[in-house]
């Protein structure tokens, strides 16, 4: 073991050695935090002879997990078994294995990715006649999740509260979750969910875990929503001892439910807790940092600290402007290139960060064009692609049969005739019994309108999966996957029904898969822990896209500033630099949210250990007309004494123009105009009006009901398989003005 405190700085030896009572420790970008953890971690472990089943430690990510109890071993020598070191969801899905059959569930439950959730949102919707609208399916997922993350039930929401277009909402939530739990199923915010009412119905099994854990270590903690608040507030109960580590300048998810306040008011919680600021920075250089320091002192809503680097001063920030986004990608490609021969730098040693996937488009067709390899995080993840989800399907209806959602998308792929006429019959039956439908399979027969012939298609099908839900607990995870893969017969499909290439690397991609499965059972059982194949899809299942990033590929990072926390590059590029897109505009904005957008920019300075360059386009395509770009307010916050401003942008700015106080105020206030010019925007939601469509094309208004986000607008699309009428909600219409025909 090698174990000792040297390399740490006082503050960080504090934050390590004061265990007991509440601790907060705000730890800033680049300061260490992680190292502080490990190492907070391995004294419990072996300073104070904390048994490692005591320690809950519950991190954001699975690669901040897997760094963490790598170095943990690194620092102790060998496997630390029986530590619950883990991602939110995965921590408590692994409660939920345990516990979960006092909610009425059965341990091998499935978790639903947001496809599957889509599939059985369109389900619920079809089966009890609730209207349904134009790609509504992903916004009232998104609703309902915002409501999940609040602990808010279907039966505690106001219909006062809601617009006319959710009034459905509560209904449709709560039919959703029944749906849910009739194919033993949970959805990712039910991992945080289900915990809460496993504590608050049965407090013996709240007490069970809370005396269990006496020590919790809790990792981002500014990116807390309400559940997992509670969640944490609960498990403190009996030993208060907790240690959350936070940055309230890096909370960049309120758009998905992370509460800010949750770090603000942790002295609230714990008047007593022991605070500890990390401000010595050791990635960026000072000017990086200090320019990152100027911008977001600009927030109201802080603690307060201000970092410090132990680095030199560095290279001043550069900004360059172009006419327009491709213009602006070349001009980042010629920055790579002399960042590549001038200063000896390697493709992996650059990262480019945007605000919106959508401009990836520009800077990845100048990739292209220049060959520079690239690699986009975000892009479709290894267990998205369709041989691993179908593949994952049939293992999920192995481990739970329950699953309508896997068995639909496996029962006929490969193709054994039986199609979705078939399988509706069966379903309507099913429902009918009260069973299950894979049961309902295996009754095929009572079913007069099936045919003999696809009755005995069905029943091989059933006994194909029966075969396997037999043999889970018999023979190896690895053994049974590769039997299953050959004997459904979607290894020969993958082999034979595509070209050479595309076959080639669909079928390494399942070898891929399956080896993961092996070694998947040689680390759990090295850490105690279990090696189910349930587990095994569990873990599957939240993974994320910044967990699959491997800094070794030489190849230039391109992701979103949200995509980029936790990681650091030598050379950091953020493009688009523009009012409206940093900060993202969008309707009736609010402080909350230019000050949540200054703290996305802060992150995303921050990711840059040496050179640190901004972009902006002069002109940027918005509803599909070219319009001249205004700068970012946020550019106007940076000292100008550390920027050196580039080629054409020094037509657009002078060194103390730039730091006008008149000029970033003007900027702020045309952010907060948006709702204003957006609403003159929408003025051609008017009878008579052409419009576009991508799905339908092109359509003329013809009626017009209401007014603001409630208005309907009636359009005949005329080029859509010889003409069709919707009558949609303008707030989610998505139409593009064309040219009027009056």
């Amino acid at each position: 073991m090698n174990f000792n405190l040297s390399s740490l700085n006082d503050v960080q030896k504090k934050a390590v050695t004061t265990t007991d009572g509440a601790v907060l420790i705000l730890a800033g970008a680049g300061s260490g935090k992680t190292r502080t953890l490990i190492y907070r971690l391995a004294y419990l472990l072996f300073e104070k002879k904390v048994n490692p089943d005591q320690i809950l430690a519950v991190t954001f990510t699975n690669k901040a997990a897997s760094e963490m109890r790598n170095r943990i071993e690194q620092i102790t020598g060998g496997f630390v078994k029986n530590l619950w070191l883990g991602t939110f969801h995965s921590i408590f899905a692994r409660i939920l294995r345990r516990d979960c059959t006092y909610l009425g569930y059965d341990t091998n439950f499935s978790i639903f990715d947001t496809d599957d959730s889509s599939r059985a949102l369109k389900k619920v919707l079809s089966s009890h006649g609730i209207p349904q609208q134009l790609n509504r399916e992903k916004i009232i997922l998104n609703k309902i999740s915002r409501l999940k993350n609040k602990f808010i039930k279907p039966d505690q929401i106001n219909p006062a509260e809601l617009d006319l277009i959710d009034q459905d909402l509560p209904q449709i939530y709560k039919q959703y979750e029944i749906h849910l739990k009739k194919n033993n199923a949970m959805d990712f915010d039910d991992l945080l969910i289900k915990p809460l009412d496993l504590f608050y119905q049965h407090p013996d099994i709240l007490e069970k875990y809370s005396n269990q854990f006496k020590y919790i270590m809790v990792d981002e903690y500014q990116d807390t929503n309400h559940a997992q608040y509670l969640l944490v507030k609960n498990l403190t109960g009996k030993h208060k001892n907790i240690c959350v580590v936070g940055d309230e300048d890096q909370s960049i998810y309120g758009w998905r439910g992370a509460d800010i306040q949750n770090i603000l008011s942790f002295n609230r919680d714990f008047p007593d807790a022991a605070t500890f600021k990390l401000e010595e920075n050791y990635r960026s250089t000072q000017v990086i940092l200090g320019a990152a320091n100027a911008l977001v002192m600009n927030n109201t809503d802080r603690l307060g600290k201000t970092m410090f680097s132990n680095r030199a001063d560095g290279e001043k920030i550069s900004f360059t402007t172009s006419p327009d986004p491709d213009q602006e990608a070349q001009k980042i490609i010629e920055l790579i290139h002399d960042e590549i021969f001038s200063q000896k730098r390697s493709f992996k040693d650059i990262a480019i960060l945007y605000r919106t996937n959508a401009q990836s488009r520009a800077l990845e067709d100048a990739m292209r064009r220049n060959n520079i390899n690239y690699t986009v995080i975000g892009n479709l993840k290894f267990y998205d692609r369709k041989e691993i989800k179908d593949l994952v399907s049939y293992l999920r209806l192995v481990v739970n049969p329950a699953d309508s959602v896997a068995l639909k998308r496996i029962i006929n792929f490969p193709l054994r005739g039986v199609g979705e006429t078939t399988v509706s019959k069966i379903e309507k039956f099913s429902e009918m019994e009260g069973i299950s439908l894979f049961a309902g399979l295996a009754r095929v027969r009572e079913i007069s309108t099936i045919s003999e012939t696809m009755g005995q298609k069905v029943i091989g099908f059933h006994e194909l999966i029966s075969k396997f839900v037999d043999l889970q607990n018999k023979i190896a995870a690895g053994e049974l996957v590769r039997t299953l893969a050959a004997e459904s017969g979607l290894m020969h499909h993958y082999k034979t029904e595509y070209d050479q290439y595309e076959s080639e690397n669909r079928v390494a991609n399942l070898q891929e898969f399956m080896d993961s499965i092996d070694n998947f059972g040689e680390t759990q059982e090295a850490q105690g822990l279990e090696a189910r194949l349930a587990v095994f899809l569990q873990q599957v299942s939240l993974t994320a896209d910044v967990d699959t990033y491997n800094e070794e590929n030489n190849s230039v990072t391109l992701m979103t500033l949200h995509s980029a926390k936790g990681l650091e590059f030598p050379v950091v590029f953020v493009a688009g630099l523009e009012n409206g897109l940093i900060p993202m505009q969008r309707p009736d904005s609010t402080m909350n949210e230019l000050e949540e957008e200054r703290r996305l920019l802060y992150v995303g300075m921050t990711r840059a250990q040496e050179k640190l360059h901004l972009s902006m386009a002069m002109m940027r395509r918005r509803q599909n007309k070219f319009k001249e770009s205004e700068i970012s307010p946020f550019y106007l916050e940076i000292p100008p004494k550390l920027v050196e401003v580039r080629g054409t942008a020094r037509n657009l700015l002078s060194s103390k123009a730039e730091f006008q106080p008149s000029k970033r105020r003007r900027a702020i206030q045309n952010y907060f105009n948006y709702s204003n010019s957006h609403n003159q925007e929408v003025e051609f939601y008017r009878v008579g009006q052409l419009v576009y469509h991508e799905t339908f094309g092109k359509g003329k208004i013809s009626q017009v009901e209401g007014e603001g986000d409630k208005m309907k607008v009636t359009v005949h699309f005329f080029e859509f398989d010889g003409g069709i009428i919707k009558k949609l909600v303008k707030q989610y219409a998505n139409l593009t003005p064309l040219e009027s025909m009056d």
